[in-house]
């Protein structure tokens, strides 16, 4: 494991022997996104030689990379997918659709924790449109009033050491953060499993490199990602040993894990996507302004019809 942890650093700043004009695409440390960076490591062959993933520790950093013009696209989740695209006025499209979160978003706290009804309660989460969207939909859920909430920015390796301190009462977070909160006696007291709480992760990509990058991007969505997905669910050495190596999970933690993400195969990106652009984009962006996120949502194209709409 040391030397595959090893390896997979190595990987990720060295950007290994390819041309380094390479485009760019980023995720954070999203259980979803694993599975390509692992690819990367593993079986390069598997990522189209114009494309470079680059894996980065949390929200905050993928979102400064993406402002910074330093990346043309990353892995996210749809929350922040058009959190992004209406702080830009509509740079970006929707290339791909990753996964739907089943359990692997969640809020945790400590075994035997209480909202009560009158005390206050504080949250750590990082500053990101999703992390803000689960919270609120928890306290809808809950029916927790604003005024009771005070939250803490935090990032995900700051996770453990606020919970030791006992800074925090809940911990908004994703796999495979969820894991190692639970190892420390954390339970999840709400998740992407309830019904008010549907969280989608998609590639999106500059509008501005589109154009160049199209067929690399298909060419990932339509093949690249299906033998990924193959090695991913034959467990293959390599792959596996880079994935716990990524994760920092054991197999059996890794194993659990990965059942509260449903990955979306190659075969149903048509229909994801359709579905995605009919009824999701719609609906979270009506909670992200009923919420008082934003006061109005720019939607998200699909990549591959921009010539049709545009």
């Amino acid at each position: 494991m040391l030397r595959f942890l090893s390896l997979v650093c190595l990987f990720f700043l060295s950007g290994c022997d390819r041309p380094a004009e390479r485009a760019v695409i980023v995720g954070n440390s999203w259980l979803g996104a694993a599975p390509v960076f692992s690819a990367a490591v593993t079986h390069p062959q598997l990522i189209p030689s114009q494309l470079k993933p680059v894996m980065l520790v949390s929200d905050v950093s993928v979102l400064r990379m993406l402002s910074n013009d330093a990346a043309v696209g990353a892995f996210v989740s749809l929350d922040n997918a058009l959190g992004l695209n209406t702080m830009t006025q509509g740079d970006y499209c929707v290339a791909m659709v990753l996964d739907h979160s089943n359990g692997a978003d969640a809020i945790l706290a400590r075994e035997g924790w209480q909202s009560g009804q009158q005390q206050s309660i504080h949250v750590g989460l990082e500053d990101s449109t999703l992390a803000r969207y689960v919270l609120s939909q928890w306290m809808k859920v809950n029916g927790i009033a604003p005024e009771r909430v005070t939250t803490q920015a935090l990032l995900p390796t700051e996770h453990l050491q606020a919970w030791s301190n006992d800074n925090v009462d809940l911990i908004v977070t994703y796999q495979p953060f969820v894991q190692r909160l639970q190892q420390r006696g954390a339970q999840v007291v709400f998740d992407s499993q309830h019904q008010a709480l549907k969280i989608t992760d998609v590639l999106i990509i500059n509008k501005r490199q589109w154009p160049e990058l199209a067929p690399a991007i298909m060419q990932l969505r339509n093949k690249d990602w299906q033998q990924i997905l193959t090695l991913l669910n034959a467990e293959q050495n390599e792959f596996w040993q880079a994935l716990q190596a990524l994760t920092e999970l054991g197999d059996e933690e890794l194993r659990s894990g990965l059942q509260t993400v449903e990955f979306i195969s190659a075969a149903a990106q048509g229909q994801a996507l359709q579905a995605l652009l009919q009824d999701q984009i719609p609906q979270v962006s009506e909670h992200l302004r009923e919420s008082g996120v934003y006061d109005t949502v720019v939607g998200l194209e699909r990549c591959d019809q921009l010539s049709e709409g545009s």
